[in-house]
């Protein structure tokens, strides 16, 4: 009998006889560690198949029963980032013996905070310092004057953003001061991430981990002979995800806009294995790009660098040009950088660069690092190894899926503007590789990044109404593909607009076609300056407003993407004055309305 035969009847409340130990046993001889660790999570997500997979816990009915205080981790996240670190946590901790629980703010009320003794939450800002869909009902009742008085509770906040916006992480700001407010105590202060949130992110876990150990951690002679297996996510041991990217070759690489189109915009097409990169309609794909190898000739030259030098930047130790191809992020300047070289140069222009919003962004718009340093420190007083503790790491960028893996199996496609060159010739980095670099038959590294709040009604006779404008197209392309595969009986209706007709109209076939099919029920276009006054999807809106509030009181679901700054606010208006004005409501009301809309998934955005 082998020690693993040995283990198992030895095992405290063994219902195993000895035979069946021995089957085990010669199983488990043949699997390795991860496949072992894919058993025990099929095991306990089979023996508790009713209950959803976010929601289930390791704990025995010992450990249910235990009062000793749980780690509640809360998470908003608008594109997976914050879900993921908020797992991260909590897979950690699971490790570390601690009772937890794990909720997105979705699920959760602010009352219910009362109940709690210890709370982390991991949050992220969307846009100009808004709250994430899944965190907006969340973040409205703790502000509210009846919010509930919170003493005894133990908290700390992770918030995640961008520093090139103005409200970098308020959301997070708002509700680390609004919980103090209420009478909550910090047990750790808050963190702010910028979009390389992974090192600092880390460290606040570790950080908790061992100031809630203590607090949290129940006693042996609490859970007994009790031993919690985590249950592991079996997809990841086939999908690729962000530490696992997928290598996709490049199929076709199409350009989308015709010859005098002030646009650039190009339909990529990549090869994918079905069983490492799965999607769905709504999700999008990230690409991970190496940075353009004459932007890196550039910044070795201002630096008077061979290339060779070994130095280290973050966790990576390698030669400078490895590191400027594949981990330093020299495309977008970073205001923190910025800030960090008006500390070392006296400049009045650099100054108000750190300290203007509105100058940081005009100036970023046409340049990269290496302008920024060749403007402000041509003498080079600022060496590579000062500069690199305050430059970011490279971040994947993200584009919205352009198909339905129902119909394309083993491809996924992609609608990418590739912005015109600056004045000093730079490209983005992820579309100046996809678009301008890149040939057909050479690969890049992508992975999913699931989107779950802008996925299609589940009801397939749900009408649908589209708001695409530009690249915001892409979505609902795979969006109908999708009803089409489904057979969906839903009416769909396509808004879509861009500057000319003749040389913007992208995929004018495909959705002639899906007319002709009855699948697209409906389309309006708007070709902004094809005639004196330019006409915006806002306008086709107004135009077709009484059947839009038509569609609206049939339960139709409303889908918006694009241009966040801009046409997602023009068109979010457009949609109040309709609800007002068919719907007899004062602006408040309709206001309220189409929040209401948005709370119930009727009402969904995808902007950027």
């Amino acid at each position: 009998m082998n020690l693993n035969t040995l283990a198992m009847i030895d095992w405290p409340q063994n219902n195993i006889n000895p035979d069946q130990c021995a089957q085990l046993a010669k199983v488990l001889e043949q699997l390795d560690s991860s496949q072992k660790i894919w058993l025990s999570g099929y095991l306990a997500g089979n023996s508790l198949a009713t209950a959803s997979f976010s929601e289930q816990v390791t704990e025995t009915a010992a450990v249910k029963n235990h009062k000793a205080k749980k780690l509640t981790i809360l998470y908003g996240s608008q594109t997976g980032n914050g879900e993921s670190v908020a797992k991260n946590l909590k897979s950690l901790a699971t490790e570390a013996g601690l009772l937890t629980e794990i909720f997105s703010l979705a699920d959760i009320s602010v009352k219910q905070l009362v109940k709690k003794s210890l709370i982390t939450l991991v949050i992220s800002t969307h846009g100009e310092g808004e709250a994430p869909d899944d965190a907006d009902i969340f973040y409205e009742q703790l502000f509210k004057k009846n919010a509930p008085d919170l003493t005894g509770l133990q908290y700390s906040v992770l918030a995640l953003g961008d520093s090139s916006y103005e409200y970098y992480c308020q959301t997070g700001k708002d509700i680390d001061h609004r919980l103090n407010e209420l009478g909550a105590k910090r047990i750790h202060e808050r963190v702010d991430c910028d979009v390389d949130f992974e090192p600092a992110s880390g460290q606040w876990i570790d950080d908790i981990l061992v100031k809630v150990e203590d607090v949290i951690k129940p006693s042996p002679q609490d859970l007994g002979n009790i031993t919690t297996l985590p249950i592991q996510n079996t997809e990841s041991l086939c999908v690729s995800n962000k530490s696992n990217p997928y290598e996709a070759e490049i199929l076709t690489k199409q350009k989308l806009t015709g010859r005098g189109s002030d646009k650039n915009t190009y339909h990529i097409e990549l090869a994918i294995d079905p069983t490492q990169v799965q999607y769905q309609p709504g999700d999008s794909v990230a690409v991970i790009a190496d940075n353009n190898p004459n932007a890196v000739e550039r910044l070795l030259k201002h630096w008077k660098l061979q290339g060779n030098e070994v130095v280290t930047f973050k966790q990576h130790t390698k030669n400078i040009k490895a590191l400027l191809t594949e981990h330093i992020e020299i495309t977008q300047i970073s205001k923190p950088f910025v800030k960090f070289l008006s500390e070392q140069i006296e400049n009045i222009e650099l100054q108000n660069l750190a300290n203007s919003h509105e100058a940081f962004n005009a100036y970023c718009e046409q340049k990269q690092l290496v302008n920024l340093l060749n403007e402000f420190d041509p003498g080079q007083k600022i060496d590579v190894k000062k500069s690199l503790g305050h430059l970011r790491a490279i971040t994947p960028r993200l584009y919205s899926i352009a198909s339905s893996q129902s119909i394309y199996d083993d491809e996924v496609h992609l609608t990418i503007n590739l912005s015109n060159a600056t004045a000093n010739g730079h490209y983005g980095l992820a579309s100046g590789l996809l678009c301008d670099r890149a040939k057909v038959g050479d690969k890049v590294k992508i992975y999913v990044e699931p989107n779950k709040h802008f996925k299609l009604p589940k009801n397939p006779t749900t009408p649908i109404i589209l708001i695409g404008p530009g690249t915001g197209v892409a979505p609902f392309r795979a969006f109908l593909q999708e009803r089409k595969e489904q057979q969906a009986s839903g009416e769909n209706w396509l808004f879509f607009g861009n500057p000319h007709f003749a040389t913007d109209f992208l995929y004018q076939t495909e959705w002639l076609k899906l007319q002709q099919q009855g699948v697209l029920n409906e389309i309006d276009v708007a070709f902004s300056r094809d005639q004196t006054h330019k006409i915006y999807v806002q306008d086709k809106l107004k135009d077709k407003s009484q059947l839009i509030w038509s569609w609206i009181e049939n339960d139709a679901s409303i889908y918006l993407c694009g241009d966040a700054n801009h046409m997602a606010k023009d068109v979010e208006q457009t949609l109040i004055d309709i609800i007002s004005q068919h719907g007899n409501l004062s602006f408040g009301d309709a206001k309220t309305y189409l929040k209401k809309l948005k709370r119930t998934h009727k009402y969904q955005k995808d902007v950027y």
